[in-house]
């Protein structure tokens, strides 16, 4: 939904200064309150009585104020906050004023956007990347939109499984997002004939050094006001980037297979999630290439990571290598297999919103680079 605002009374100089913030953020400026705006900014610097009326009027029709005013004199405040103002900045401080902006926007985006969920591997050939490739392909057969970005920016393997060429890349889109509205994003980004939007690394080899991790959380904000889902793929270990959509991520899909090494490393990869602040409900344990018949049963796996076992996955390499040698997704292939039907069971753990985590790269650093702790997630 369009989101509508209304810059009155404000200095030509901070009306200019915001423009590429309002573009930033898809928001239309309307000129007058008969256009019924769904936020505001109104300057009580000419006239406090005409400027509480409008307040009033446009609090009582369901819009987000904010009250921009030189003087910070408390009566003012106040008067301003009883007429349904939410914020009072200084008129003068473009920050102030650009933060105010932001404010009232999140409230609005928050209650339409879609879900952000990471998929993890424990360590290297977890087949995470089918997994989550897979698991998109059962949310568009849901006529949903859904978005899956591969953020191995180098040596990523959702386009090659999906047999897919290089589109609109992920610097691409950073470098573009402020232009960019949801007919504009369709129609740069590369599809698959299933529905699925996918989002990757491009054509050039030195672009991973060209995208910034503040980039990558941005980025992924702005996709999920365009898509009900987004998945991530292509983590590796606990590098910026990766941390970057770790703490921006809803759910965490942790993936992880009956073998020894796996398991251990399901294991750290857990305690590191806990330093991280993530909640218990964020990080999902996935149990991939399920063996009923194997000694490391899913109890076992449960009691060494001292997590529950969210779900299980099929075995079944043959259909997949089937489905990948064809560019096809499992609900393409073959929807009624019994591995199809475990990643459709997939999709109640992409939830709603969690509490996002604060982000904290440099203790990840601090923690572990000294005693060369890496986990390896190479799909």
């Amino acid at each position: 939904m369009e989101l509508t605002i209304l810059l009155k009374g404000l200095p030509a100089d901070i009306e200019a200064a915001l423009a590429p913030t309002l573009e930033e953020l898809g928001l239309r400026r309307v000129i007058d309150a008969s256009h019924r705006p769904a936020l505001a900014i109104v300057s009580l610097d000419r006239d406090v009585a005409s400027g509480v009326q409008v307040i009033q009027a446009l609090a009582s029709a369901g819009a987000r104020v904010a009250v921009a005013a030189q003087s910070k004199d408390s009566e003012l405040i106040l008067l301003a906050m009883r007429a349904g103002a939410r914020e009072f900045v200084s008129s003068s401080d473009r920050g102030a004023v650009d933060s105010a902006v932001r404010s009232l926007v999140r409230p609005s985006f928050a209650a339409s956007a879609g879900t952000l969920t990471a998929i993890f591997p424990s360590k290297g050939g977890m087949g995470a990347t089918s997994i989550a490739a897979n698991l998109a392909g059962c949310v568009a057969a849901r006529d949903e939109r859904v978005c899956l970005v591969d953020l191995d920016l180098e040596l990523g393997d959702v386009l090659a499984l999906l047999d897919l060429s290089s589109g609109y890349s992920i610097a691409e889109v950073v470098k573009n997002m402020r232009r960019l509205d949801r007919d504009l994003l369709d129609a740069s980004i590369v599809r698959h004939r299933s529905g699925v939007a996918v989002l990757a690394r491009g054509e050039a080899i030195d672009e991973a050094n060209r995208v910034e991790p503040e980039s990558i959380a941005k980025l992924l904000s702005f996709l999920r006001q365009h898509y009900a889902h987004v998945l991530v793929d292509g983590l590796h270990g606990f590098g910026d980037l990766a941390l970057a959509a770790l703490d921006a991520s809803d759910r965490i899909l942790l993936v992880v297979t009956q073998e020894v090494a796996a398991v251990r490393n399901a294991q750290r990869c857990l305690e590191i999630f806990r330093r991280l602040g993530y909640s218990e409900d964020k990080v999902k344990l996935v149990i991939n290439r399920y063996q009923k018949g194997s000694r490391i049963t899913k109890e076992v796996v449960a009691e060494t990571t001292g997590v529950p076992v969210a779900a299980t996955v099929a075995n079944d390499f043959a259909l997949l290598s089937r489905a990948a040698n064809a560019g096809n997704l499992l609900p393409e292939e073959a929807p009624r297999s019994p591995i199809t039907q475990d990643i459709e069971a997939l999709a109640p753990l992409l939830g709603g919103a969690a509490e996002p985590a604060p982000r904290r790269a440099s203790l990840i650093r601090r923690w572990f680079a000294p005693r060369g702790v890496v986990v390896h997630g190479a799909q």
